[in-house]
Parts: structure tokens; sequence; C-alpha cells
């Protein structure tokens, strides 16, 4: 049985940390306590829409945590949703910041038009990712979270889907979808 913090407090911290985090980062990310904002559910952090996160705007970082507390294994969060369809506009660049709060066990994110079900290595079936952020190991603590990012890319309208390239992650449901709408969607 695994054993995961549930604390409120140290959830609400992580898209902060996220998008201050530099583009290549690897190394863990120091929570700062006074100036840090709840920005999962702010206009910076997409806008929940009918389930979906929507963005909107030319350039867009996307905050994705991989096992927030509190949610289950192998998942993606963003908004408070696991695993929630991101609806983009075309032609934006965009990054993804993904952040391992699970402390057990690394992850990524890659981004394919590849749609499930997904095999036990799904690295192997999305290999090349259009963008991804390469493997993100466990952070030791809530207060040093490790984060990575992919570079900036742009997608061309239609769907995609985010997936953890770790073995047997995305077969066992640890993915979600893209939706990039045309001008005037």
């Amino acid at each position: 049985m695994r054993t995961r913090i549930r604390n409120a407090r140290w959830l609400a911290v992580l898209p902060a940390l996220m998008l201050a985090a530099p583009l290549a980062a690897a190394a863990p990310m120091p929570a700062s306590s006074g100036h840090v904002h709840f920005i999962q559910k702010s206009s910076k952090a997409g806008t929940l829409n009918n389930g979906n996160v929507a963005f909107s705007g030319r350039r867009i970082t996307i905050p994705v945590v991989a096992v927030a507390p509190g949610s289950p294994d192998k998942t993606f969060e963003l908004h408070g949703k696991v695993n929630p369809t991101i609806v983009l506009p075309a032609g934006a660049k965009l990054r993804i910041k993904l952040a391992d709060a699970d402390h057990e066990m690394p992850h990524g994110l890659g981004v394919t038009r590849k749609a499930p079900p997904y095999p036990e290595n799904a690295k192997a079936e999305i290999k090349p990712p259009i963008a991804g952020t390469g493997i993100v190991q466990p952070s030791e603590s809530a207060a040093n979270l490790h984060v990575k990012s992919t570079g900036w890319f742009t997608l061309k309208p239609g769907t995609y889907y985010y997936v953890c390239p770790v073995p047997g992650h995305a077969k066992d449901g640890m993915y979600g979808k893209i939706v990039v709408q045309a001008s005037g969607q």
C-alpha cells in the first residue's frame, strides 16, 4: 500500500512552483512560503469549462502534476481534475511543466497523436513524441518538487494525447486528451 501526503496547503503551491520553475528544471524546486499563490484555479492555469480545462492566449504554460496528493496513482492532475481534456487555441506556443508529486515512482509526459488504448510500453508507441518532458524523478518531499518542462511547441487543430511514457502507466490510465481548436470555434 502506498502512502501519500494529503496536505491541501502543499497541493496549493504546486502550480505556482511549476510556473516559476526554469524551463529545463530537473533539480528540486524549494517551496516559498509567503509569495506562493494558489493558481491551480486561476486563469493562468486555464479555466474549468464542462470538466475540460481551457486555455487562451498566444503563449501558454500548462502546469501538470503527476499523482497529486489525494489523487489516484498513475494520474495527471490539472485544475483539480484527474486526466482532464485540455482545450487550446490553434497556433499558440505551448509549454507543459510537469511536477512529480509521487514520492515513489518517476513519471514523464509526452504529447502524441496516438489514441488509447496503450500497450505496456507506451514509450515505443509514441516515439518520437511531438513534445516531452523526459522522465521526472520522484520528489523527496513536498518542499522539493522535481519539475521538468517541454520546450516551446505549437500544435495544429486536431486531437492529441498527453501520456506518461513510464512502462505500464499509460496502459493503467495515465493519459489525457488535448483538443486544439481552429480559430473561431
